[in-house]
């Protein structure tokens, strides 16, 4: 056995050596043989492989040197029956990295993050070039057509939450309750998010008999009341902001005992439709703004405000207890809010709430002497401002704005880029054909076909610029699918605000931001088309020396490298 295991070993080392003589340049093929002569001189077969490793290497560094680097005289890249034995051509090293780039982009085509990417990057560009409406939503429309065929309620309850026309998304909402009553919330949201239906009376008339103790329903009712003359489907006259109908619905939210907002509802509704129908578009799936209002918490702000210079008035009077009795009202309401708050928004409004009610009860029991209260009201006083300090912001976000709103610039761009590279592409591929089907015709008449050398340069630079803008727009986007990913299988919502914000920025062109997001996004795409052209032009420069250097070495019996 031992001396058969040396002999295999021996076998190896004269292939692997023999081999690495075969593909080795002409001018270290001499020194290749003398190695394999001394290999039967090596005593021990692992030593014999040992030596058979060591000169294969060498060779090997010879042979891809003298591919990348051809001697003056041309000799490297002519092998004799080796692995480089063709004639190496500035035409075909530039057509064979030009195809590797393209499959390299291809390859990406592999990777969901990249489809789901390349999708979202185009869906503005072809929303402006069609001419559509943000309203414009396809998927949505299909898949509330296959859910009303199958009687789905929760397909009907999930586009309707996120259709953007009024009409469609208020027609969605009805039957799906109507198949399912256990879907009355569905109405809450539709009604947030479309303040301007004239069902939202009759909706939250529904809701408030359905679940009486929420404080989101009298908040959501007060805020249509502020923007409409009906309140629960009743004629009440205009109403303004600060009108009886307003302060009786603000009132019976402050007196509420619970504050459900239906996110984990709509979550949970999320991962069943979406796994159900294998819907996996991120825009679609994240539910656009809060169900609450950022108006509405505000409005709440101020009539707790309200209810606290009533305190001040009671107190001014000596009615201690009465003036309390206010102060409590309003610290209870932001403990019921920040308890049992979802998003960021509720919960700065729940300590804003709290700070603002515990200031003047810290003052009153400092008036009475409690120095014991006074102190701790003192102490939630200041931690509470520190948390609910300035106005409430506008959802979760880790990331921060600048971020997501740059990748969404950059997500836009490489998929507008990826598009136009693709197209330029297929023009001079199509032109470098037809051009070698000329000069096959020819070749009988010209010592040389008819060269392409300008389509060759672009298509070459398509493809770089091809595989460049596919791996932008897969590493940009990847966090983002992650994120989605997670809220889909895990329920991990703890990023969803970033990728409803990145999803939203996305959706908004340079050509129609506004503020902050024009000099953002003119920023991005001043120093992107600077790189792309200064890359373009390195790439053209080099092309250009080659050739001038193949041209200068041209000899009548051989030409090593030409176009």
């Amino acid at each position: 056995m031992r001396a058969m295991l040396k002999g295999h070993f021996r076998q190896a080392a004269a292939i692997l050596l023999e081999w690495a003589i075969r593909i080795s340049p002409l001018d270290a093929r001499v020194w290749g043989l003398a190695m394999q002569g001394e290999l039967n001189q090596v005593e021990g077969a692992w030593a014999a492989l040992m030596w058979a490793l060591g000169g294969a290497g060498v060779l090997l560094r010879r042979a891809l040197a003298s591919a990348l680097i051809p001697s003056r005289r041309g000799q490297g890249a002519l092998l004799d029956g080796g692995l480089f034995e063709k004639k190496v051509s500035l035409r075909g090293a530039a057509l064979g990295a030009g195809l590797a780039c393209l499959l390299g982009a291809m390859l990406f085509f592999a990777a969901p993050p990249f489809r789901q990417a390349l999708r979202i990057s185009l869906t503005p560009w072809y929303s402006m070039l069609q001419g559509k409406s943000g309203a414009f939503q396809p998927g949505l429309g299909a898949l509330a057509r296959q859910a009303r065929r199958s009687g789905d309620a929760e397909g009907l309850a999930f586009c309707a939450i996120r259709m953007k026309s009024n009409d469609a998304s208020a027609r969605l909402a009805a039957e799906a309750v109507a198949l399912d009553r256990s879907l009355l919330w569905v109405y809450a949201v539709v009604a947030a998010q479309h303040p301007q239906l004239p069902e939202i009376s009759s909706w939250l008339s529904e809701l408030q008999h359905g679940d009486p103790q929420n404080a989101v329903i009298p908040l959501l009712a007060a805020e249509h009341a502020s923007m409409s003359s009906t309140v629960f489907g009743t004629v009440t006259g205009k109403q303004t902001q600060r009108g009886p109908a307003w302060e009786g619905l603000m009132a019976t939210a402050f007196r509420s005992e619970k504050f459900d907002d239906y996110l984990d509802r709509l979550e949970q509704l999320d991962r069943r439709v979406v796994v159900r129908y294998r819907f996996y578009e991120p825009e679609a799936m994240v539910a656009e703004g809060e169900i609450v209002p950022a108006s509405a918490l505000e409005h709440a702000q101020e009539f707790g405000s309200s209810r606290i210079g009533l305190g001040n008035s009671f107190e001014a009077k000596g009615n201690w207890n009465g003036a309390r009795e206010e102060y409590w009202s309003v610290a209870r309401f932001g403990q019921l809010i920040d308890s049992q708050a979802r998003t960021d928004l509720e919960r700065r409004t729940g300590a804003a709430l709290q700070a603002m009610a515990y200031l003047p009860l810290q003052a009153s029991y400092e008036k009475k002497g409690a120095k014991a209260e006074a102190g701790l009201f003192g102490y939630l006083t200041a931690k509470f401002e520190s948390t609910g300090a300035g106005r409430a912001g506008g959802g979760d976000s880790t990331f921060g704005e600048e971020t997501w709103r740059r990748n969404a610039t950059v997500l836009t761009v490489s998929g507008l880029f990826a598009s136009l590279f693709s197209g330029v592409l297929a023009i001079a591929v199509s032109i470098v054909i037809a051009a070698g089907v000329r000069g096959a015709r020819r070749a009988l008449l010209s010592p040389r076909p008819a060269a392409t050398p300008t389509a060759i340069i672009v298509a070459f630079t398509s493809a770089v610029g091809l595989l460049l803008s596919c791996a932008t727009l897969y590493l940009t986007y990847r966090p983002y699918w992650y994120i989605f990913q997670h809220a889909i299988l895990n329920g991990d919502t703890s990023h969803t605000g970033d990728l409803r914000n990145f999803l939203a920025a996305t959706l908004t062109l340079p050509t129609v931001a506004s503020g902050r997001a024009v000099s953002l996004s003119v920023s991005v795409y001043f120093w992107t088309g600077l790189i792309l052209i200064a890359f373009t032009g390195l790439i053209l420069s080099l092309l250009r020396f080659f050739r001038e250097r193949a041209a200068a070495r041209e000899s009548p019996l051989a030409v090593t490298f030409c176009w």
